[in-house]
């Protein structure tokens, strides 16, 4: 567990903020902690001392670590994670550092050439480009997911339902696939694979110097979606 004296400097100490203000920057402490140390390897008292609070004034924010687990994976980890307006929440580069926001709104880069239809592919290469910008966030929930697979863990139930929402929504997208894909069960098998190899690329781009995300899923793509199926519909 991370030494209570590690050098964690109280932020904001004196200045006031709302409610969904301290909230946001508990969790965006806690986030921190967590991509470094894990869901146990560190104290409540040291993200009270991260945040400029008493362990009794954090509480009033978050009760329990399930509570804080729960804050952090909502407020970063949406849950459908794919195009645009589902991908993580990105960091900006602005002045306010602290502060997050989600992803452009702007489809147009995946649009298919058939009106209303979207080019799956090019939705997930958007993803893997989007997370690529922040190894952080996905160190964090690849540990969280890593964590979560025990029972016992107090993010394990969440998810779990957070996995079925992401298949049911990526089904009710209005996806421009190869025909032999169309069909109900053939695109969720498509789904599933597609998001397996996109978790094994991210955990080998965090462990693997020599390639990055981007470099990873290009080869990964020629596999899933070959040509000459996929020709037209990238």
């Amino acid at each position: 567990m991370v030494d209570e004296q590690s050098g964690f400097r109280p932020i904001n100490r004196r200045r006031r903020l709302s409610p969904e203000a301290r909230r946001a920057q508990i969790a965006e402490a806690a986030a921190d902690l967590i991509s470094r140390y894990g869901s146990y390897g560190f104290s409540m008292q040291t993200l009270a001392d991260a945040v400029g609070l008493t362990v009794p004034g954090l509480a009033h924010y978050v009760r329990s670590r399930e509570e804080l687990l729960t804050l952090v994976i909502e407020r970063y980890y949406d849950a459908s994670g794919i195009v645009p307006e589902y991908v993580i929440a990105e960091r900006t580069d602005s002045a306010d550092r602290g502060r997050w926001r989600a992803a452009s709104d702007d489809e147009s880069d995946v649009r298919s050439d058939v009106e209303g239809l979207l080019n799956y592919p090019a939705s997930m290469r958007r993803l893997v480009e989007s997370n690529a910008r922040r190894p952080q966030m996905v160190n964090l929930f690849m540990r969280l997911s890593i964590e979560a697979a025990d029972p016992n863990h107090p993010a394990h139930d969440l998810y779990a339902r957070r996995h079925r929402k992401v298949l049911a929504d990526m089904m009710g997208k209005p996806w421009n696939l190869p025909p032999q894909y169309r069909d109900p069960e053939a695109m969720h098998d498509l789904f599933v694979t597609v998001f397996f190899a996109m978790d094994g690329v991210q955990e080998q781009s965090l462990t693997n110097p020599d390639e990055t995300m981007l470099d990873l899923w290009s080869r990964a793509e020629r596999v899933l979606f070959p040509s000459p199926i996929w020709d037209g519909y990238r």
